[in-house]
């Protein structure tokens, strides 16, 4: 009886998801200067950290090989997450959420399926237009086999990423304005998610910190399979990623059930 009840869900899910990706696709002018930004940004990394090996090396600091690939796959996630906490934002502030809220699909699950599909799409343009320019800025890159895992963490990741920017929306219940706790969880991902280096290079005690946490299963651990694709690692990354999947999942669905007996209760 559950996946009886559970089919219906993934169905509307799933044509959120493309009703999201279609969106993305139209707006074609957007889609083309989000790659040449990216593009930009690659190429002042690249240089920025080829720079930094070619005058310290492994004297100074134990810089992986591949880690300009990593940072262009941890950028890449970064730039295709939609910025759903301002649609979460308007529908709450507006009170536009309460049409939504007599439509059978549960609003949260289809602005996030809806998000998710946006991401897709600008995972798959970046992705397309930068691998050619990551491969020629990279002294070397993972094997051909690597890169199917590459995608689909990078997926995932960027799932766990769209969910932690859908908390900073959700605060609008109580704040009325998501952009500070948008700027907290931005940090805390460039920062604990390793989005300009890999978190094995900060400090012994924050890399266990970072590497447990939502951040780090956001951006470090899908592309540190450009730079350590053994086994272990791979299994390490998919345990964290879905890990945290399902549990911001469930605090996203308690966010927003506090959120709506608040609003039902004494409104915004």
């Amino acid at each position: 009886m559950r996946s009886v009840r559970l089919e219906p869900l993934v169905r509307s899910a799933c044509a959120m998801a493309r009703i999201g990706a279609a969106a993305t696709l139209s707006a074609r002018a957007v889609l083309l200067g989000r790659a040449l930004f990216y593009l930009l940004v690659m190429t002042i990394l690249s240089r920025f950290w080829n720079a930094v090996a070619a005058e310290h090396g492994s004297d100074a600091l134990p810089l992986p090989s591949g880690i300009v690939l990593y940072v262009g796959i941890a950028e890449c996630i970064t730039l295709s997450v939609p910025a759903i906490h301002l649609r979460l934002e308007d529908d709450i502030r507006s009170g536009a959420i309460e049409a939504h809220l007599l439509r059978p699909m549960p609003y949260l699950l289809g602005k996030i399926s809806e998000t998710v599909g946006g991401m897709v799409v600008r995972l798959g343009v970046l992705g397309l237009g930068g691998v050619v320019a990551l491969l020629a800025f990279s002294r070397s890159g993972p094997p051909p086999a690597a890169w199917p895992l590459v995608a689909m963490l990078a997926l995932l990741g960027g799932t766990v990423h769209v969910m932690l920017v859908a908390i900073a929306g959700l605060s609008t219940f109580w704040v009325r304005r998501s952009l500070a706790a948008y700027l907290i969880i931005q940090k805390l991902i460039f920062l604990l998610g390793g989005l300009f280096a890999p978190v094995t290079l900060y400090p012994a005690w924050l890399a266990r910190i970072a590497a447990f946490s939502p951040f780090a299963a956001s951006l470090y651990w899908p592309a540190v399979i450009a730079l350590e694709h053994d086994a272990v690692t791979v299994l390490t990354a998919f345990t964290a990623v879905l890990a945290w999947i399902a549990i911001l999942a469930l605090l996203c669905g308690c966010i927003w059930r506090a959120g709506m007996r608040r609003l039902l209760t004494r409104g915004i």
